[in-house]
């Protein structure tokens, strides 16, 4: 490796990272926003005074800050006091290129303002309210509605810091409990659309988990037919090509039923789960429905329920049409479940008394 690119990496000749850098990564990992308010509230100060000469706080502030991008991303929306070594800020660490179609970016809001409102607590309560309903957003939101909901959530904190400042460091009680009472208004709207946002995201998310599923369960099959055809196990015939699409036609029954509950208003997810609860609890309904697929298949296959099958090359598509009514329609497979249960039921207690043996004791005087 040339010397040049070893400088670059911050690499020793050796290959191994250079004590230097190590500093420099382990100064990053420590670096907070409070450390980063604090270094920019020292350079304001002394911009503000005019002994612009000195570059020691300037530089401190441009290390501070790049350690801090470095961990959490750029820095997109900020505010600064002037009074006290205060601010509020919105990071967003872009995702990878070839990801940003599945991924998005990570966004977080950050908060140093117990300087600045120890003589101001309905502002302070303000701002603990921006930051909590930033949390549910960054957890709940993506795209778009995250960065409409996250932007507004730092223009309402950087409103009340400029209050703040507005009235020179100590607003009185009066002037800053009006101020907090019209920003709660604007953060109560920034709520309401996180929640109307919140219940699309979440469907979207579900649905995303539902494909994840159909996609697994397609794999899994394929897989499973290729390795028994492989070693000879069962062969290609009429009688596994149904049972395949009872198994496919089941999962895919039960997409469409959620797609079209979807389009109603009893359809509710709970969005604030998570995006990753929400990818499992979608993922399972496409394996629920292929199981009642080949449920149903074996059922009818089986003449439990003594039903007249139509025969021939029809049957393909009676038992396809069947799998996936049972995927669709979740009372179709509770009634079957019942029928078959009581159909076997019925024919055990019949087979029970026909066993020589078996009858019941006659009763006793």
């Amino acid at each position: 490796m040339s010397t040049g690119l070893t400088a670059r990496l911050h690499l020793n000749r050796d290959g191994r990272i250079s004590a230097r850098a190590e500093r420099r990564r382990q100064a990053a990992e420590q670096v907070t926003f409070a450390d980063l308010a604090w270094d920019h509230f020292h350079w304001e100060q002394r911009r503000l005074r005019g002994s612009t000469k000195d570059e020691r706080a300037a530089d401190s502030y441009r290390d501070t800050r790049a350690a801090f991008e470095a961990r959490h991303g750029e820095i997109v929306s900020e505010y600064w006091s002037i009074s006290e070594p205060s601010g509020v800020a919105l990071t967003r660490r872009r995702a990878p290129v070839l990801l940003r179609l599945l991924v998005d970016d990570a966004r977080r809001f950050h908060r140093a303002t117990d300087w600045v409102t120890r003589d101001a607590p309905p502002i302070a309560d303000v701002l603990f309210a921006c930051e909590t309903l930033a949390i549910k957003v960054t957890e709940v939101l993506r795209y778009t509605s995250e960065s409409v909901a996250m932007r507004r959530i730092v223009a309402v904190a950087s409103e009340l810091l400029g209050h703040i400042d507005r009235a020179g460091g100590k607003p009185d009680a009066a002037y800053a409990k009006a101020v907090a009472d019209r920003q709660r208004a604007e953060l109560d709207e920034i709520d309401t659309y996180y929640r109307e946002a919140g219940v699309r995201i979440g469907r979207m998310v579900y649905t995303q988990g539902m494909l994840i599923g159909v996609f697994t369960m397609a794999a899994l099959a394929t897989l499973l037919i290729l390795l028994l055809r492989a070693f000879d196990i069962v062969t290609w015939d009429h009688t596994l090509q149904t049972l395949v699409v009872a198994y496919a036609l089941g999962s895919v029954g039960a997409f469409v039923s959620v797609l079209q509950r979807m389009s109603g208003e009893k359809f509710r997810v709970h969005y604030d789960l998570g995006k990753r609860n929400l990818y499992m609890l979608g993922s399972y309904r496409p394996v629920l429905g292929a199981v009642f697929g080949v449920f149903t298949y074996f059922v009818f296959a089986s003449g439990l329920l003594q039903t007249t099958q139509p025969g021939g090359d029809k049957d393909f598509y009676f038992y396809g049409a069947l799998a996936f009514v049972a995927g669709f329609s979740e009372r179709f497979t509770r009634v079957l479940i019942k029928e078959t249960s009581g159909a076997v039921g019925a024919g055990g207690s019949e087979a029970a008394a026909a066993e020589p043996g078996c009858e019941e004791p006659a009763p006793q005087a």
